[in-house]
């Protein structure tokens, strides 16, 4: 499940191959753990109000541990697709639990590749199989990894629910997949109306929160303060804990770790906290420590806990400051899940795996445990795990370990029934040669310190004249290579020196994907057969320093085993990307690199190349025009890997970029918006992408409300094509394109971008200008453009520069008299309006949100004349009236009493 190294990792779960042995976690001075239960194949922990602990087994199994006891029968069974990482991935307790006795899952639909999100309901400590609700079905899977799964609830009741990029690097960034992503839905499936692409999408996917996400397999939310913090784990160098605001972009695959020189998309955020390969290599487990009864020391009051799955430690984050302040627990198998309890004490899921961690058989799980980290203050001894009762045939070595806890030092001394051994004063006992005599043995170890001493549980060793049995596999054979999309067949027997040949009934196979140092389950312990087939699939892992190793277990009548495995190696290629010019940063399957360079692949392995729709290299703006080999205009190309090897090379046009420094802004005082009255403050403006919130544009001089901003100078396309300009305002905004209007939003408004279109000649300087303003709440003007061959950008300064002429456009002479009044009004309204010529336009009339609720069209003669307008059904509150006119546009505040 949980799976993974130091260069790259894949959960739901990714497992290290270097042992990390069995000690339990070391913990600061004061702390002591409990072993709550094992022989687990965990993925995730949560918990009832009523103190129940729930454990998700990746077979579909859900747990309950009740009064510390772990209850012998399942709470819930699910028939779920257990291939690979799939299988029963996440749990979330319904806020509302003791009343509505609702639960939630994630997990991956047998027979149908892709995962689910359902309700199940409980009674007592059973839940009810046929109680299923489907909340969400989630897009189809690319490959059988990256499926994260977590899920927990709003302060405001709201499900949240992190989805991994499924195999597919590409729906991270789609907003037509909810992969990659992190969702929020309400608890009967539907989807608020306030997530961010509510109004954009349309479906299921108007469940979208936040994007551009790897593979968030935990993710936590601090109570009282609503804050997300979602592990993204990582590809090549880079793990991120991510603060999850709505509607960002966290960059995958375009980004990873922090931004740097790398090019982000829009509405881009950079991680909380990034750290390397050099330090971890999969970030898992999330939890806030806020618990309430506050149990650890004040200092970790408000503190992030989170895990790294390969390194086995568990660190602490300040949220304030975005700094590890320390390193909490270390030597940990395999963590996977934190939980804080509300008792103050946590607890933590270690994977392990099935030979107890070893460094060839730790793809899938029987024998995790739950942990319960809680504070003593004492620093007295506290055995935190016990030796296991050993089953050996005469001549094998016994190996037994305790693990402990307390100030040090601590002093350990083994006794074999309640006798000391001379010189057994470490951790671990070896009995060398174990015979007969040593048969019903009993060993524990006890352990002391200055403040006192402990005893371990007492452990039998048992010794038998039986042999072990001998597996040999038979199929396939030593150095057979294999492709992608091929049958893997094999076969194998074993014989017993006491049972002589066995019968399929006591072999076991399981097959093991391996990348480098860490692995992939690739085939589940599968008892029962002496021969069968292992479809290897054409997607999935893609790089070339993978091996797949078969394991045959045989296991006499006495329970005594033995185990081999066979390695079967790829067919691989090279294949050789190039770019005219050279210098292109191209990402291959998530890994990016400059043109030319060489990467292996397997043999009819899918390969994604994803080349940037443009680049700028010095001085330079290069446009992908197509591929050489097949003139496809697509940058993005995906393909099986051939036979033979490959060259490919991608051809990119050029333009020579602009100089230019921005824009000249000049900002006015005042509610009417007219640009008449001299500015406050005039500078050159680097774009035009401001987000003042409810601040002021410059707090020296504005209110936090009534000002407007007018950018002049000129704008130069790098290319001869339609372009698309964009504005995005709250409030009021306008844009002028060689003199042409070619976006008119000039209304209170809550943030709204609006486009408008012209075409423009590559190279040439047009005039542009901007208009902006700003009457209560929040203000935002940001000015962005597009095209055929240019994705959606804020209008970068290269391209702008800004006007010499600081003198104001509009003369006041061109502009009415207007005037309102009585303020505040009660039934009626006067306009007074002046002109010195026949005028004829519109009157409209917002509330104080910028809906519009009333349209007038009006007719004037010269000088001035007087217009009633009716108010008195309206409700009492802030109004604004637009006069639009031929040669003018006025917004002014109206008052209702």
């Amino acid at each position: 499940m949980l799976m993974c190294p130091s260069f790259r990792i894949y959960p739901l779960l990714l497992l290290l191959l270097i042992s990390l042995g069995t000690f339990a976690a070391g913990l600061p001075p004061g702390f002591v753990q409990l072993e709550i239960a094992d022989e687990l194949d965990p993925t995730r922990i949560a918990l009832a109000p009523d103190g129940r602990v729930f454990i998700t087994q990746k077979n579909g199994q859900i747990l309950i541990v009740k009064d510390g006891e772990l209850l012998p029968d399942p709470f819930l069974e699910i028939e779920v697709d257990n291939f690979n990482e799939r299988g029963l991935g996440g749990i979330a307790i319904d806020p509302d639990f003791a009343n509505n006795q609702y639960l939630y899952v994630y997990y991956t639909v047998p027979g149908a590749n892709h995962n689910r999100v359902s309700r199940f309901t409980a009674v007592g400590d059973f839940g009810l199989p046929d109680s299923e609700l489907v909340l969400l079905e989630l897009d189809p899977l690319s490959g059988p990894i990256h499926n994260a799964g977590d899920m927990h609830f709003g302060a405001d009741g709201t499900l949240f629910i992190s989805a991994g990029d499924g195999t597919n690097q590409n729906n991270a960034q789609n907003l037509g997949s909810l992969l990659g992503k992190i969702l929020r839905i309400n608890t009967d499936g539907s989807i608020p109306a306030d997530n961010p692409f509510f109004n954009q999408l349309s479906g299921k996917y108007r469940a979208i929160y936040a994007l551009g996400l790897r593979n968030s397999f935990t993710f936590a939310i601090q109570p009282g303060t609503g804050r997300i913090f979602a592990n993204d784990v990582g590809n090549a160098d880079w793990e991120e804990i991510n603060e999850i605001l709505p509607g960002k972009n966290y960059g995958w695959p375009l980004v990873e770790g922090y931004i740097g020189g790398q090019d982000p998309p829009a509405d881009y955020q950079d991680p909380f906290y990034a750290y390397s390969h050099d330090e971890g290599c999969a970030v898992i487990g999330a939890a806030f420590y806020d618990p309430q009864e506050v149990q650890f020391p004040a200092g970790y009051v408000g503190k992030y806990f989170f895990a790294d799955y390969c390194f086995g430690y568990i660190n602490v984050l300040d949220p304030a400051t975005g700094e590890v302040t320390e390193v909490f627990a270390t030597e940990i198998e395999r963590p996977v899940g934190l939980l804080t309890a509300p008792d103050g004490s946590m607890y933590y899921l270690e994977r392990r795996g099935i030979g107890g961690g070893s460094a060839n058989d730790n793809t899938s799980s029987d024998n995790g445990v739950l942990w319960r980290i809680f504070y003593t203050g004492s620093d007295a001894p506290f055995v935190s795990e016990n030796p296991d009762d050993l089953l050996l045939p005469i001549g094998e070595d016994a190996f037994f370990e305790v693990a402990a806890l307390g100030a040090d030092p601590l002093a350990y001394q083994w006794q074999k029934g309640g006798i000391d051994i001379p010189g057994a004063d470490e951790p671990t006992l070896l009995v060398p040669g174990v015979s007969l005599s040593d048969d019903g043995s009993v060993f524990r170890c006890r352990v002391t310190n200055a403040l006192g001493e402990a005893f371990s549980q007492e452990a039998v060793l048992s010794v038998t004249t039986n042999t072990r049995p001998e597996p040999v596999i038979l199929t396939p054979l030593a150095g057979e290579l294999y492709r992608g999309g091929d049958m893997l067949s094999f076969s194998g027997t074993a014989t017993d020196a006491e049972d002589g040949d066995l019968d399929a009934a006591s072999l076991t196979w399981r097959i093991i994907f391996h990348h480098d140092l860490h692995t992939h389950p690739a085939l589940a312990p599968t008892s029962g057969i002496d021969e069968g087939a292992f479809a290897i699939g054409t997607i999935g892992e893609t790089a070339a320093d993978v091996w797949y190793r078969i394991y045959l277990t045989a296991e006499d009548s006495e329970g005594l085993k033995k185990t081999v495995f066979r390695d079967i190696f790829p067919e691989k290629i090279d294949i050789t990307l190039f770019s005219q010019p050279a210098g292109i940063v191209a990402n291959v399957d998530g890994t990016t690199d400059e043109t030319p360079f060489i990467f292996e692949s397997v043999v009819n392995i899918q390969r994604q190349i994803d080349l940037p729709q443009s680049q700028v290299i010095g001085n330079e703006f290069y446009l992908f025009q197509e591929w050489a080999d097949n003139g496809s205009t697509d940058p993005q190309r995906s393909f099986l890997a051939p036979e033979q090897d490959l060259e490919l090379e991608a051809i990119y046009v050029g333009t020579t970029l602009g100089n230019g420094t921005g824009l000249l802004g000049q900002y006015y005082d005042g509610d009417t918006h007219d640009f008449v009255d001299p500015p406050l403050l005039v500078r050159v403006d680097s774009v035009v992408n401001f987000n003042w919130g409810n601040s002021s544009a410059d707090e020296d001089l504005f209110g936090e409300d009534f000002y407007s901003v007018r950018w002049t100078g000129d704008v130069q396309p790098l290319f001869s094509e339609e372009v698309t300009f964009h504005l995005n305002s709250d409030d009021g905004s306008r844009l002028w394109v060689d003199d042409i209007l070619i976006i008119d939003q000039w209304a209170p408004q809550a943030p709204t971008e609006t486009t408008g279109s012209i075409f423009l000649k590559g190279g040439d300087r047009y005039p542009i200008r901007v208009e902006f303003f700003e009457n209560g709440g929040g203000a935002i003007v940001q000015l962005f453009w597009s095209s055929q061959t240019l994705p959606k950008t804020i209008v970068p300064q290269r391209q702008l520069y800004p006007d010499s002429d600081t003198s104001l456009v509009d003369e006041p002479e061109d502009r009415p008299m207007v005037a309102l009044f009585p303020l505040p009004a009660d039934e009626e309204i006067i306009l007074e309006i002046g002109f010195d010529r026949i005028e004829s336009g519109q009157i409209r009339l917002f509330d104080a949100t910028g809906r519009l609720l009333r349209v007038w069209s009006y007719f004037f003669e010269p000088l001035s004349m007087q217009y009633p307008i009716q108010v008195g059904d309206l409700p009492g509150g802030l109004y604004w009236m637009e006069i639009n006119g031929r040669f003018f546009r006025e917004v002014h505040k109206v008052i209702v009493k």
